[in-house]
C-alpha cells in the first residue's frame, strides 16, 4: 500500500514537472521570459510563456524603456482572452494587433483561460514596429 502511494506521489511531481517547461516554440529563436518574472527593458522581439494554462487568469508584467509600435500577438490556442492593463484601464488583444506602448509603465499582460479540463501552453509575442509612436494609432 505505502509503496504505492509513493509511487503515484512520484508520478504527480513528475507529471507536474514536465506540464512546467520553458520550451521555446520550435523553429522560433526569439527570447523567451515566463510570466512569473517582471520583464524589464525587454529586446524588440520577445515572446511571454503562459505554461500550463488551466482554468483562471495569468499575469505578467512589462515595463518598456521607450514608448515605441509593438505588434502583439498571441500564439497557440486562441479561445483564452489576452488583454492589457495600465493605470488608465485595459486593452483587448486579438489574434494580432498593433499598439502604441509608452515607456516608463508598467503594464500587466492577463491572459484568461476558462477551458476545463484542458491544460494549454499559450505564447504573448511582441515585435517593435518600425513607426513613429507619436503620429501612430492606438494608442494604450
Amino acid at each position: 500500500m505505502m509503496k504505492r502511494f509513493v509511487f503515484l506521489v512520484l508520478i504527480s511531481v513528475l507529471l507536474t514537472f514536465v506540464s512546467c517547461n520553458t520550451k521555446k516554440i520550435e523553429g522560433d529563436d526569439r527570447p523567451a521570459y515566463v510570466y512569473t518574472q517582471d520583464i524589464v527593458n525587454p529586446p524588440d522581439d520577445f515572446l511571454i510563456l503562459f505554461n500550463n494554462l488551466s482554468v483562471g487568469q495569468k499575469v505578467a508584467k512589462v515595463t518598456f524603456a521607450d514608448s515605441l509600435v509593438w505588434q502583439i500577438e498571441r500564439i497557440g490556442d486562441g479561445r483564452q482572452t489576452v488583454s492589457m492593463k495600465n493605470d488608465t484601464g485595459y486593452y483587448f488583444v486579438n489574434l494580432t494587433d498593433t499598439v502604441g506602448l509608452a515607456g516608463g509603465f508598467t503594464y500587466e499582460i492577463n491572459v484568461n483561460s476558462f477551458l476545463y479540463g484542458e491544460s494549454k501552453t499559450v505564447f504573448v509575442g511582441f515585435r517593435r514596429i518600425n513607426r513613429d509612436y507619436l503620429s501612430f494609432e492606438p494608442k494604450f
